[in-house]
């Protein structure tokens, strides 16, 4: 997550980002989280595989319910679980979550145990009454997809006429409910263009965030990369996002990159040439997000209660809440491939292994596999090419 009006638009001082890690996790603010230096992660948990929508880039090809899913019982257990072992926050998404007839309860079990919860939702079941009640049972954000602010484009890429009216109505709901919203965007060349009127959009319906989603080939993704942005157009965006969290610094709403850690290195590159007084200030705050942090900072649970190291890395599995607790299974040493993954950048290679922003970025791990076979491989969507002779071996202020 790279969040572009920290970093340029002052949301949030340098200082308070760098000592984030210092103040009691309950005391930060959910946009703050990755900033921390806790050791205990973030749980994305896909409580369903069931959705309304087919959306063309599914990362977990959703579509009917299994048999297997976890109980009521297996999430109330491993629900206090993560609050002993001190995890900052859940953030629920499916499938979507809201089919689950029981997700209410699985809400108020979040609550009990004292845990964060935010939901991931592609928003067009959110009703006025459901909005009161996700409020009532402490959801302290909505995430909702909108990836055009045109909706036969949107509707076209998520498999459903009318999903886009059904999903603004859902994000108008659960701000009148006094729930924070956003707008999750996954960028593809059909929709790139979509930013500047979606942006727009956002701000007329007083959304608080704007979070741009990059392609990643996982689930139904893997079957659209040639989707995925050029080198220009990535650029593009960039650009876009990077102008518009300054111009919009004193407006009330937050732009983001998710899935794109080398984001990071772009915000920087731009900073060196235009205002270097920035720079290591900038750099040093990035670096507290450690770019891609699979198996540290972040980790999923399955619908099925399988814990893996990133929601995008499936193939990972470390073990499952059913037999075992989630921090006995997290804090496992795990496969020589996990504990490689904790390490990096030691054991990166190609341009990522030379590259000389490693603290801030690493590149996106799954991207890599994809490109290489390797999941300690570069990252092909990287449009930042290394001076001859970098390295590692940068220390942020030094």
């Amino acid at each position: 997550m790279i969040i572009f009006s920290k970093v340029l638009g002052d949301k949030a001082t340098v200082y308070d980002a760098l000592r984030a890690g210092e103040r009691p996790e309950g005391d930060l603010p959910d946009g703050m989280l990755r900033f921390s230096r806790t050791g205990k992660p973030v749980v994305v948990w896909n409580v369903t595989k069931r959705c309304n929508l087919r959306c063309e880039h599914c990362y977990l090809d959703a579509a009917e319910p299994e048999a297997d899913e976890l109980s009521l019982a297996d999430f109330g257990r491993t629900m206090v679980d993560l609050s002993r072992c001190g995890v900052p926050l859940v953030i629920f998404s499916g499938g979507e979550p809201l089919l689950r007839r029981d997700f209410l309860d699985i809400l108020g079990l979040a609550k009990d145990a004292g845990l964060r919860s935010v939901i991931s939702t592609n928003g067009t079941l959110i009703t006025g009454d459901m909005a009161e009640r996700l409020a009532a049972r402490g959801v302290r954000y909505v995430g909702v997809s909108l990836d055009a602010a045109h909706p036969e484009v949107h509707d076209r890429f998520r498999g459903v006429d009318g999903c886009w009216r059904k999903a603004l109505d859902g994000v108008r709901k659960a701000r009148d409910a006094g729930i924070r919203t956003g707008f999750r965007i996954t960028v593809t060349r059909d929709n790139y263009r979509e930013l500047p009127d979606l942006l727009e959009l956002a701000l007329r319906e007083r959304v608080e965030r704007f979070c741009v989603y990059h392609l990643v080939p996982t689930g139904r993704g893997a079957g659209i990369m040639a989707k995925d942005l050029d080198r220009s157009q990535r650029e593009w965006v960039l650009s876009f996002l990077y102008e518009k969290a300054i111009e919009l610094r004193d407006r009330d709403i937050e732009i983001l990159t998710t899935d794109s850690p080398m984001d990071g290195v772009y915000i920087l590159e731009r900073l060196k040439r235009e205002q270097p007084e920035r720079y290591e200030a900038a750099r040093r705050m990035l670096a507290l997000g450690s770019g891609c942090t699979i198996g540290s900072k972040v980790a999923n649970i399955s619908h099925r209660g399988d814990v893996t190291p990133c929601h995008f890395a499936p193939e990972i599995v470390l073990g499952n809440v059913r037999r075992n607790t989630f921090s006995d299974i997290w804090n496992a040493p795990g496969s020589p491939l996990v504990q490689g993954l904790r390490a990096m950048p030691v054991g990166l290679t190609g341009k990522c292994g030379r590259c000389d922003y490693t603290d801030v970025c690493r590149g996106c791990r799954k991207r890599a596999l994809f490109g290489s076979g390797d999941w300690m491989g570069e990252d092909p969507a990287c449009i930042y090419d290394p001076p001859p002779g970098a390295g590692h071996a940068h220390m942020a202020g030094k």
